[in-house]
């Protein structure tokens, strides 16, 4: 029975089967399966420029532009044929499949819908950025597929620039595949291969191998580093077991491990131990931290460390060979806030410093915040609590222990504070009072060495007025009572007052040069007056002595400020501020010498350009000549396009390490720092060219030495889904070179220096 040609026909058939036509392919996800026991009546569309139907085979053949939609699955090929006997959906050339965001193309589709198996030739997908295919690809249960001669690549072009290559791999849909072997390879051309390897695949974090790298070095021999299997424990924590085999030192196991339950918990562990082959050291080094909320609504704060020895962490560093860890630290930390008192907290500490020779223990240290507490008045109380308790050992430079000291601290406080009070025409009052009791013992191998106990008094009194709208005057009265009643030196009470007196003038000059409208200039003279008598002990409150100074000072300074509005919007911008200050010493007839400090940022309406000059210099009045303590420091940037725009990758998903440039582009960043000791500049300099980037980096010139410092010249170079870069080192007289070509979507897959270092100088 032949059927006339029809854009769409609606078919809607009792003796399908429960499933209706339902394909299920590479990566779809699970949550478009149907249960096998649904009962759901389904409706199938189906169409095509020419549609066959035959009764007898009970067969439908659409041809031409055919097409079948399912729910939210459909099927286009050039001809798909449907066995509505035996359950099973044929789709030959240009075949495409689509669910949701899915998209999978291939020459040839098979399927059968009672068993739910089926297989699909020269299969095409995208997969986590990259793309996925293999010659068949077959579904041998739910969410598990098997592929032969798959091929995973990050390069959009065919034949793509490089492929990770298996004949034999199985895909759990949305979790991980598993290939073996595994053989990487480069314009078809196998570079690197591995028994068997686990590359996760969908958008959730996956269990699986991570890339490693091999190479050789004169003290580690040959060696692959990085050999780690990824492990997701589960939603908030995971995993990462490393181990690094060195045919010289030997086999290094490392753990690295993070849990995150916001808001309850979160925490990290680090972990790597040792035992060298060439001679027999053991190395271990261990971290963990950890917070989380206590018992009834603690807080919980800790962090162990542990480390065999700094020598370590230097010898077995690869980016940074000078590092040096000089101290260990652990420390655990309980607070809790109780009720509407405040807050308390105890804590233990334990610190270890290696090149010091000694380790320190503090079990407690304990605080009580008593917070801001309100008085009657509109009056503010703060109390506090501290104690600690430190053991400190002592050794000399083969560990041995030469001594240990205790030290017992224990303080008390409470500050007091007024509210402003109005005085009228007076201006404001603010009176505050700090009160303080400390006692400390220290002990020497266990013997008392010293002892004390300090009773501290604070009081202050401040009034401000504002004079004829223009001029603030500040006054304040201070006294300072300090007494260690554990002696009998007698205490010697301080008392202080101080004068200060503001005020600001503005201009506005009509400046329109460099795309300004305006220039607003604003000075703020400023006078001081400081007065210390001298005190008698006598008592609590002593003998001072008003016309008898122990320090008398008559400072003065003022304070330029410049603002201006630019561009087209005429948007306010600091240009900078220049200050000069010096001071007058009343009781010894001394002139200090005149100050001045400028931070001039002069070129905010020029865009793309960065100037800014700071500056510092001072003049003798006795000697009437410059200080040596003067210094200016120029820094300059610029960022110069050659094109109409600057043109990125054009997928944005792809997060390289140096983005493409089509355009030419010139960073320019230059620092010189003058004074009477230094004369040097350093700077940076970065070209882009269409697919290069050349980057000259911490170079710089001393001009009293005359010599050049050291630098590093980088090169980059886009090669499509690779990149490569290239630096050359200058460390005094010595030159150091490395390279590497990387993946870009694939940083950690890479050929460099490292790996070809058996064959290449130093």
């Amino acid at each position: 029975m032949r059927q006339s040609k029809v854009n769409r026909i609606k078919l809607i058939s009792s003796g399908l089967p429960r499933g209706g036509i339902l394909l299920l392919l590479a990566f779809l996800p699970a949550q478009a399966v149907p249960a096998a026991d649904s009962a759901v009546s389904d409706t199938v569309y189906y169409g095509g420029n020419l549609v066959r139907f035959f009764a007898k085979t009970e067969k439908v053949v659409l041809l031409d532009s055919a097409w079948v939609r399912y729910r939210d699955m459909t099927v286009y090929s050039d001809s798909i044929h449907y066995d509505i006997r035996l359950h099973r959906l044929s789709a030959y050339r240009d075949v495409l499949f689509t669910s949701g965001d899915q998209n999978i193309t291939g020459a040839m589709l098979e399927y059968d819908l009672d068993t739910r198996k089926g297989m699909m030739r020269t299969a095409r997908t995208e997969v986590e950025n990259g793309f996925f295919r293999a010659e068949e690809i077959w579904l041998v249960e739910e969410n598990v597929l098997n592929a032969r001669r798959g091929y995973y690549t990050t390069c959009e072009l065919e034949p793509p620039h490089y492929a990770f290559y298996g004949p034999r791999t199985k895909l759990f849909t949305d979790d991980v595949a598993i290939v073996q072997p595994v053989v990487l390879k480069v314009f078809n051309v196998p570079v690197l291969a591995a028994p068997f390897w686990l590359v996760p695949v969908g958008s959730k974090r996956k269990s699986g191998l991570m890339p490693f790298k091999i190479g050789n070095s004169k003290d580690q021999g040959y060696y692959a580093k990085n050999l780690a299997y990824y492990w997701v424990i589960n939603d908030y924590a995971d995993a990462t077991f490393y181990c690094d085999v060195m045919t010289e030192k030997g086999i290094q196991p490392r753990l690295e491990a993070v849990y995150i339950v916001n808001p309850y918990a979160r925490g990290s562990l680090q972990g790597s131990y040792i035992e060298e082959w060439n001679t027999r050291r053991r190395h271990y080094s261990f971290n963990a931290a950890h917070s989380s909320k206590f018992f009834l609504g603690t807080d919980l704060s800790a962090q162990a460390e542990f480390l065999s020895d700094n020598s370590y962490a230097p010898e077995y560093a690869e980016e940074q060979l000078d590092w040096l860890k000089q101290d260990i630290f652990s420390y655990a930390e309980l607070s809790r806030k109780v009720l509407r008192v405040g807050r308390f907290s105890a804590q233990v500490e334990n610190k270890t410093e290696f090149a010091r020779h000694r380790t320190y223990t503090c079990l407690p240290k304990a605080r009580v915040s008593f917070g801001t507490r309100s008085l009657p008045l509109g009056w503010n109380a703060s109390p506090s609590l501290n104690f600690e308790h430190f053991f400190w050992t002592y050794a000399d430079s083969t560990d041995k222990d030469t001594a240990h000291t205790t030290d017992l601290k224990a303080r008390a406080g409470l500050g007091l504070a007024s509210p402003d009070y109005s005085l009228g025409k007076a201006g404001e009052l603010r009176i505050s009072h700090g009160l303080g009791f400390s006692e400390s013992r220290s002990f020497y191998n266990d013997t008392l060495d010293d002892q004390s106990r300090t009773i501290a008094n604070n009081l202050r009194i401040e009034t401000s007025q504002k004079l004829l709208g223009i001029l603030n005057t500040y006054e304040d009265l201070a006294f300072a009572h300090t007494d260690d009643i554990s002696d009998t030196v007698p205490p010697e009470p301080c008392y202080t007052a101080s004068l200060t007196s503001t005020f600001s003038l503005f201009r506005v000059f009509d400046v329109r040069a460099m795309d300004m409208h305006g220039l607003l200039h604003t000075a703020r003279p400023s006078i001081a007056l400081s007065y210390r008598p001298e005190v008698t002990p006598a008592g609590f409150f002593g003998t001072p002595h008003l016309f008898s100074p122990e320090a008398a000072n008559l400072s003065f300074g003022v304070l330029n400020g410049f603002e201006a509005k630019v561009g087209s919007l005429k948007t306010k911008q600091n240009l900078g501020r220049a200050s000069f200050t010096s001071a007058y010493d009343l009781k010894n007839k001394h002139l200090s010498p005149l100050r001045a400090d400028a931070s001039l940022i002069p070129f905010q309406s020029v865009k793309k350009l960065n100037l800014q000059i700071d500056g510092r210099a001072s003049f003798d009045f006795d000697s009437l000549v410059l200080g040596d303590d003067y210094s200016v420091t120029t820094s300059l940037s610029w960022d110069k396009l050659f094109g109409k725009t600057l043109s990125q990758a054009s997928d944005t998903t792809h997060h390289y390490h140096n983005p493409p440039q089509n355009d030419w582009r010139v960073l320019l960043s230059l620092n010189h720092t003058y004074s009477k000791r230094t004369n040097m500049v350093t700077g940076m300099v970065t070209l882009y060219a269409p697919g290069w980037k050349f980057t000259l980096n911490s170079i710089g010139y001393n001009f009293t030495s005359r010599q050049l410092t050291n630098y590093r010249l980088t090169v980059w170079r886009d090669l499509h889904c690779w990149e490569a870069i290239v630096n050359l080192d200058r460390l005094g007289s010595q030159w150091k070179y490395d390279f590497e070509v990387r993946i870009k979507q694939l940083p950690d897959v890479k050929f460099g220096k490292s790996t070809f270092k058996t064959f290449l100088p130093e």
